[in-house]
């Protein structure tokens, strides 16, 4: 098993993977995997001492599985009636995956069953992200609704209407936060309360963002072709790419040790921005000096650049050794955003039991 691996899926339908160390790439696997486009790929880094696992969803409605270790296909599973859209792991021992169908169904490891369907959404489901506990799940759908899961019971929880359609919903490493992506805009919201803690004008419509491991900054890619960095001040880094294509997806990836990262050079001292374009190019950025490239070259080249395809990539995952994420039994400092989402799965429970239902 390689320390670190960079997986990105295509618009061909093909899975490419690459090795990562010290700031270089080499194509490892390159192989088509799904007919059509992949929308979504996912890794179980955040799961120690278990197999390393990939699962990929695409236009075919296929979910496949491949073992990491050997870069072989385990299987495939099939049973959404629409394109697979976003996959995501919910604690060790399960998965929940999305579908234009408009359901989102979660499935056991052991035996690669389906053991809840979860409907709601009315329209294609676009996003999904499972709390570190493995027992809530976030999705957010073209019917404008932020939507928390109860998957110990298999059922919906709570149901907030969102400010237009979000294509994308993210928990921030200790879930205290979660960002949510709005056409130009990214919100990001204080778990306990649902208020904004900061919202990010981009200025152009925004393709990925995710949270910069072990922090509150934001990273983003949007169409006009800049990758940023953001913090509740407002953009603290910007780089405007002279690489071909738009980055469809952004990962974070660390690549040394890192205790606590209390600022951003910090951060790019131990981790890399992974950022996978149409192009085919799967870059490394170390967010860290000049907080604008100011049309200066060499700021605005990234640390590495991977090379043999030409594919045009849509969906990125990364599997390291080092992890982004707790395990979902391991202590985090979000203990009260935990509570605070307990609380309203009692309250709903408890509405329920009264016949009032959810």
């Amino acid at each position: 098993m390689p320390e670190a691996l960079v997986i990105a899926g295509s618009y061909e339908g093909g899975l490419h993977g690459w090795t990562f160390d010290n700031d270089n790439y080499e194509l490892k696997f390159s192989f088509a995997a799904h007919q059509g486009c992949i929308r979504c790929v996912a890794t179980n880094s955040h799961v120690e001492d278990a197999q390393p696992l990939l699962l990929t969803g695409g236009d075919d409605e296929v979910i496949r599985a491949f073992s990491l270790s050997t870069f072989r296909q385990l299987g495939e599973l099939s049973k959404h009636a629409g394109t697979v859209t976003d996959l995501c792991f919910c604690g060790s021992k399960h998965f929940a995956s999305a579908s234009a169908d408009g359901t989102i169904l979660l499935w056991r490891l052991k035996e690669w069953t389906c053991v809840h369907v979860l409907g709601g959404h009315d329209k294609p489901v676009h996003s999904v992200d499972a709390h570190p506990s493995g027992r809530m799940l976030l999705s957010t759908g073209a019917d404008r609704t932020l939507r928390l899961w109860d998957l110990v019971e298999g059922r919906g929880a709570h149901i907030t209407r969102t400010k237009g359609e979000a294509s994308k919903v993210c928990w921030n490493g200790p879930a205290t936060s979660y960002l949510l992506i709005l056409g130009a805009r990214v919100e990001v919201l204080d778990v306990e309360t649902s208020t904004a803690e900061f919202d990010i004008d981009v200025g152009a419509r925004v393709l990925d963002a995710c949270f910069l491991s072990g922090t509150d900054f934001v990273a983003t890619a949007d169409g006009a072709g800049c990758i940023s960095v953001w913090s509740a001040q407002g953009c603290v880094w910007r780089r405007s790419r002279r690489g071909g294509g738009r980055v469809k997806a952004l990962a974070g990836l660390r690549v040394g040790p890192c205790d606590k990262c209390a600022s951003l050079d910090a951060w790019a001292a131990s981790f890399r921005l992974v950022a996978a374009a149409s192009s085919g190019a799967c870059e490394a950025w170390a967010p860290a000096g000049p907080a604008d490239d100011l049309d200066d070259e060499d700021a605005a080249a990234p640390a590495a650049v991977a090379a043999g395809t030409t594919a045009r990539l849509t969906c990125l995952a990364v599997h390291a050794v080092s992890t982004t994420r707790p395990r979902s039994n391991s202590s985090f400092s979000g203990e009260a955003s935990k509570r605070g989402l307990k609380d309203k799965l009692k309250r709903k429970r408890a509405r329920s039991r009264s016949g009032s239902g959810v």
